[in-house]
Order: C-alpha cells, then sequence, then structure tokens
C-alpha cells in the first residue's frame, strides 16, 4: 500500500452546500464582499462544468483509496479503512467517481456526526440525500449568480457577479445546460440503486429539471446569451417529445410532489420556448417601425420557415399543453408580417397565422396559461417566478396588440383574458410599476385594455375594480391606482334613443334634454344638457353612452358601495371591497386621502327636478353599515373580514375618530334572531352572527398584526 497516492484537481471540490448559503445571506444592497467574489471565481470551472464536475466512477480513483493519504491538488485526505468500504459501495450505488464518493460520505460524518457504522440501507439514504443537495446546491448557486446579476443591472462599480455571470455564457454553458437537460430528461434509474429509492431518486431528477431550466431561462431573459434558431428547434423539438411521452417524466411522476414537479419542467420549457421569440423585441420593432432586415431579430427568414415546420407538427388539438405555444407563434408571425420590408420574402407571408389562432383557441389555449398561473409550485416556489409572469405578460399584451382585443362581457374568452391579466400582475410589485410607467411601451396594449373598460364604469364595474386591485401591488402603484380612479373622464349609462335626442349620426354625439341616472346609485344623475358620445348600441332604441361629466370614480364607488340594493351583488362588493382594503394597505397616503373625503368632502347629486341635494359621504360609516348589513353566511363572512381590515388600517391613521364612529355603529353588538345557524355549505355552524363590543375594540386595536388576507373569515 502505498503512502501517499494523487489524483486529479478536478475531482476535489468546497460545498456548494456552504457557498450557497453564505450567497442566500449576502447583502442585495452592497457589493459582493471580496472573499465571496474570490470563491465564485475559483469555482468558475466547477459553475461552467456544472453536473459534468461529478465524474464517473475511475479504476485509478479506487486504486488510489488504497493508500494512507491522498492528494488532490493542495488538498490531502486522510484515507480510513472503514469509510473508504462506505465510500465504494455509495460509489457502485450512485455511479460515482470513488475519490468524490469518499469526499461525500467523510464531509457527511463530519458535519452531521453521523456513525459510519450505522445499516448500509439507511446510510445509503442519508448519503443519497447529501449528494443531491451537493449538486442541486451547485445549481442553485449558478442561478443565484444570474438573479444577482439581473437584480443589480449595470449600476455597480465592482461587480464581480456580472462578470462571472457573462463570463459563464461565454465560455460555453449554454450548450452544457441544453446536454444536462437531455440527459437529466433520458436517464434511467441505475440498476445498482435498490428500488425503495425510487422514489428518492425520481424527485431529486426532477427538482435538477427545473434548476436547469431556471437557469437556462435566466440566460434568455437577461439576456446573457443569444437563444438561436438550432437551439430553439432543440428546445421545440424536447417539449414536443414531453408531450408525447417520450422522455421519462411520466415515469418519474409517481408521488404529487413528483407530479408538481414533472408538471412545472413542462411550464418552465414552454415559458422559454414564448420567451426566447423576443415578442419584445418585435413589439418595440412595430413601435419604432424598424424594417426587418435592419432590427435585431434573433432569426432569419429562413429560420422562420424552419421553425414553422417544426410548430406545424404540434397538434394541438391533441396535447392541449401547446396551445399557448401555437397562439405565441401565431402572434409572431402577426408582428413580422406587419413590419416594413417583409413583403421581400412571399413564402413567410404565406404562412396562415389566422389558422394556429384558430387552432390554439379551440385546444384552449387561454385556460392552460390561466391553469399555470394558478398553480400552486408558482405561489412557493424559490426560483424567477417574476420572470415567468413578465414573460406571460409580454405574450398576452403581444396578443391583445396583434388581434386587436376588447373585453366584452358576452365573450367567454374576455373573461379569461382579464383573469389571466389579474393573475399575472397580482402580487408582483416591480410588474405594477412596469405598468403604470408610461415610458413601458411593453404594457401598453393592457393599459388601452383599462382605458377601454374604464370607458363603460360605472355600467361595468367589476372588470374595472378587478383589473385596478390586481395593479396596486404596492406604494407607487396604489397611489396611481387611485389616481386613476379619482380622475375618471366620465360617467357611462345605458340611454334610450329618441327623436328628443340632438343626435349626431356621424360622430355619435348625443346631448342630453334632462338629467339621466348613474347607473347603481339612487339620486345621482348626470345634468341636464350634458353631451355624450354613444359607445356602442345595445338593443333597437338603447345605447352605451360615456357623458362628458366627471365625478370622482372614487365617489362613485363608494357611493355605489353604500347602496342598500348593492348588497345583492356579491361579486362587485367583493372586488370593490378588495380594491379598497389594498389600496390603503399598500399606500398610508392613499388612506388618508380616503378618509379625508369621507370626513370633510360632499358629493353634489342632483335630482330629477334639478334640485342641488347634499351628500355626505363617509366611509368608516359606510363600511360599519355594509358589515352590519352582511348575509348570515360564508361569503358575508369574507366581506366582514375585508370590512374590518379596512377599519383596522384606517384606525391607525385616526385612533380617534374611527374608534369613534365604529363603536358608535355597535357594530359589534348584533345578536341573530336565531341562536344556531342550520349547517350547510354555505351557512356559518353556530354561536353569535358578530363579536362583543368589548372583543370588538380589541379586534380593532390589534387588527393591524394579523398579516393574512382575510383574518376573520377563519375566526368567525
Amino acid at each position: 500500500m502505498a503512502d501517499t497516492s494523487s489524483v486529479d484537481v478536478s475531482l476535489w471540490w468546497d460545498s456548494f452546500t456552504l457557498l450557497f448559503t453564505e450567497l442566500e445571506n449576502s447583502s442585495l444592497s452592497s457589493d459582493l464582499s471580496l472573499n465571496l467574489a474570490k470563491k465564485l471565481k475559483d469555482n468558475h470551472v466547477w459553475f461552467l462544468n456544472a453536473l459534468s464536475s461529478f465524474k464517473p466512477p475511475n479504476q485509478k480513483s479506487k486504486e488510489a483509496l488504497n493508500s494512507k493519504k491522498l492528494k488532490i491538488g493542495s488538498q490531502q485526505l486522510t484515507i480510513q479503512s472503514h469509510l473508504k468500504d462506505k465510500a465504494l459501495q455509495i460509489s457502485s450505488c450512485l455511479l460515482l467517481d470513488e475519490v468524490q464518493s469518499y469526499i461525500v460520505v467523510e464531509r457527511f460524518i463530519e458535519h452531521n456526526g453521523a456513525a459510519a457504522d450505522s445499516t448500509f440501507p439507511e446510510f445509503l439514504h442519508t448519503i443519497l440525500i447529501q449528494y443531491y443537495k451537493e449538486r442541486q446546491c451547485l445549481l442553485k448557486c449558478i442561478r443565484w449568480i444570474l438573479m444577482r446579476a439581473i437584480y443589480i443591472g449595470p449600476v455597480s462599480e465592482n461587480n464581480y457577479v456580472k462578470e462571472e455571470a457573462k463570463e459563464l455564457f461565454h465560455d460555453g454553458l449554454e450548450s452544457k445546460l441544453v446536454s444536462f437537460l437531455e440527459g437529466l430528461l433520458s436517464c434511467s434509474y441505475p440498476e445498482q440503486m435498490d428500488v425503495d429509492l425510487f422514489t428518492l431518486w425520481a424527485e431529486e431528477t426532477l427538482i435538477e429539471d427545473n434548476l436547469v431550466l431556471d437557469i437556462l431561462f435566466l440566460a434568455y431573459y437577461d439576456p446573457f446569451c443569444t437563444c438561436g434558431s438550432g437551439i430553439w428547434k432543440k428546445f421545440g423539438s424536447i417539449y414536443k417529445g414531453i408531450l408525447a411521452g417520450e422522455y421519462n417524466l411520466g415515469k418519474l411522476s409517481i408521488t404529487s410532489e413528483a407530479q408538481q414537479l414533472s408538471y412545472y419542467v413542462k411550464v418552465q420549457l414552454l415559458l422559454i420556448l414564448i420567451e426566447t421569440l423576443n415578442l419584445e423585441n418585435l413589439l418595440q420593432m412595430v413601435h419604432d417601425e424598424t424594417p426587418y432586415r435592419k432590427g435585431a431579430s434573433t432569426f432569419s427568414f429562413t429560420d422562420v420557415q424552419e421553425m414553422d415546420t417544426l410548430v406545424s407538427t404540434f397538434s394541438a388539438f391533441e396535447m392541449n399543453e401547446a396551445g399557448p405555444l401555437v397562439l405565441a407563434w401565431a402572434v409572431f408571425l402577426y408582428l413580422l408580417s406587419t413590419l416594413p420590408g417583409k413583403d421581400e420574402n412571399n413564402e413567410l407571408m404565406e404562412i396562415d397565422h389566422i389558422g394556429y389562432v384558430r387552432q390554439a383557441f379551440e385546444a384552449g389555449s387561454l385556460h392552460y396559461c390561466l391553469e399555470i398561473l394558478q398553480c400552486d409550485i408558482l405561489k412557493d416556489y424559490d426560483g424567477p417566478v417574476s420572470g415567468y409572469r413578465s414573460v406571460l405578460r409580454t405574450f398576452i399584451s403581444a396578443f391583445i396588440a396583434s388581434y386587436e382585443i376588447n373585453l366584452q362581457p358576452e365573450d367567454g374568452n374576455s373573461a379569461l383574458i382579464l383573469d389571466i391579466i389579474c393573475k399575472i400582475y397580482r402580487g408582483e410589485e416591480s410588474l405594477c410599476i412596469q405598468f403604470w410607467d408610461k415610458g413601458s411601451f411593453i404594457d401598453g396594449p393592457i393599459r388601452s385594455l383599462l382605458c377601454n373598460i374604464e370607458s363603460e364604469f360605472p355600467f361595468r364595474t367589476v372588470e374595472l375594480v378587478k383589473l385596478l386591485s390586481s395593479l396596486c401591488e404596492g406604494t407607487w402603484p396604489a397611489e396611481c391606482v387611485y389616481t386613476f380612479l379619482d380622475r375618471s373622464v366620465g360617467i357611462s349609462s345605458l340611454f334610450e334613443i329618441s327623436s328628443d335626442l340632438l343626435a349626431d349620426d356621424v360622430s355619435h354625439i348625443l346631448e342630453a334634454q334632462q338629467a339621466v341616472q348613474v347607473p347603481g346609485i339612487e339620486g345621482l344623475f348626470v345634468p341636464s344638457g350634458t353631451r355624450g358620445r354613444v359607445l356602442k348600441v345595445v338593443g333597437e332604441k338603447t345605447a352605451l353612452v360615456r357623458w362628458e361629466y366627471s365625478p370622482s370614480g372614487v365617489y362613485v364607488l363608494l357611493l355605489h358601495l353604500a347602496q342598500d340594493m348593492y348588497l345583492n351583488n356579491k361579486e362587485e362588493v367583493f372586488f370593490t371591497l378588495d380594491l379598497l382594503n389594498r389600496l390603503v394597505s399598500f399606500n398610508t397616503a392613499v388612506c388618508f386621502a380616503m378618509m379625508d373625503i369621507s370626513n370633510s368632502m360632499q358629493f353634489r347629486a342632483i335630482d330629477l327636478t334639478n334640485e342641488q341635494v347634499e351628500k355626505n359621504v363617509w366611509v368608516v360609516e359606510m363600511i360599519c353599515n355594509l358589515v352590519k348589513n352582511l348575509p348570515l353566511n360564508s361569503h358575508g363572512a369574507a366581506l366582514m373580514s375585508m370590512g374590518v381590515k379596512i377599519l383596522g388600517v384606517m384606525l391607525i391613521c385616526s385612533p380617534s375618530n374611527v374608534t369613534a364612529v365604529a363603536l358608535n355603529a355597535n357594530l359589534f353588538d348584533i345578536t341573530l334572531q336565531t341562536a344556531v345557524f342550520s349547517v350547510s355549505s354555505n351557512d356559518l355552524s353556530s354561536g353569535s352572527w358578530l363579536l362583543s363590543g368589548r372583543l370588538a375594540r380589541m379586534l380593532l386595536i390589534d387588527c393591524e398584526q394579523n398579516s393574512n388576507d382575510y383574518p376573520l373569515t377563519i375566526s368567525v
């Protein structure tokens, strides 16, 4: 037995589990420390080779373990026979280099205080977890580098992270990641591994799929590299193969967690395919009227034709998950067709993008997009969720721009599009900030859609309030939403067309001969003599008219909410309270502004005789009254929760006023006429509907400490 043996230095690595912990704990507000920057530089080769740095079994490594000491570059290990035996067994099971297996075993025992004499199946299970943890932390380190580089942008003077990210892809990381992905999707269960470990192996393999796809997505999203037509077609072929069951995802999906991970693999690959079409760049080219040949498009006309050949083989009717890709491809083709200079390629112009749209819609592509946004893994995932939502935002915006989408209540697809938009923006402050930035041309089509919906307010309230509620995430977006609504430039209502009206048939301009009732608000009228524009004809003698009468939209919403009959419209009440709740929660100034309206300002309405009528609008009293008149069921409980939360936020702004009004309203002293509720799916089980006055005081004082969206839903 030799005293000392040497092996290749590439077999050694410093723990990526520890490195990733250090990276996660580093401050985002300052430059990376010199120590961490050095560690990133030292691990460049490992980051570049990634999973392939873990080598297969090797005879030289096996023989090296027979020595007393093992030298790996500047590192030296003292070989312990009982650890060597475990390492050789693990090497056989994991198909991992013997020296690297020894490193895994030694580190595990050293850091966890475990004994190497434990039963082998149990020990193998634990080591397997440790090994995959190292592999995944290596991938997470690469992902962290890209996410950090995107987050800090070009502002840092000592941007080691940005330089490392660029260097990795300059050195060829993209092609290696694609190879890793193909390998992971095609790998089979190691024959030497015990069958009891299959579930663990399957889940860990799928996690690695997710991490590799995260890195690829981030690489194209910033971008750190450009996805050429060859790689795009490779991704397209892989996606088609996955949907056709040609890869191992189906075999690995044996637990609920594995099924989620498998589902997410398909979603990630789909979004990468859509992102790499570069719809954002195409929209910019259309906006700037840039000829295709002079644009920064990644694909040539020939590339597009070859890519179309691949897309045409997808059958969205058989694979509904291919629907969004087919629809995105149709949008891509349409945008290309609108660029100057497109007539130079007649074959490209002959591609039937409308046929793709029809196919995608019949396959339920919008339903699948909504399903993606609703899946649980997007809520809990630690990857670039904002980036994935951004891709869907750009896709939907480009779709709206391409096909002049206008939401109509009778159209089921319109409701789907609105739901998708709301799901994209809600919870994503960065996207909401971009939306309200007038310089963001990507959000332009969706902003136009918002203005179209607002033009029918308050005739159509639910759609407007629902969309605004999703767009107010954060302090500045909440201010923008409040300002947008407060500065509403008109009121819309149904209007009977008659010969008594002064009408211009060409421009569809009308003038009211008498006061016109504002929809849903008793006592609020558009003054006679007000001019209005016909938005659309909805019957033989009825039209929807936008009047040049501009009360604050916030006033109109509050007055609408104050109507007793309004309680019957559960959907409108819910979304209106949700909007008010989010506005006052995100922005204290908005909360004060709303309370200022309710306490000091008066709304001047006009009755049918044109007499001035004063109506005090007080938000606190209105919400108290609303809560007291809620129906006695679970829906009423949810509304009550939102109402009390709004009161709680206002209480922080003005404790004395809000407390006095809430307590004077005897908000929580109501008792039921019957002692016990009937038990059903819509009713509460038993007990009093609301709470005692003493508990109410405590609740209002402590309401702001509750972080749940609707805490009282459970409490009552």
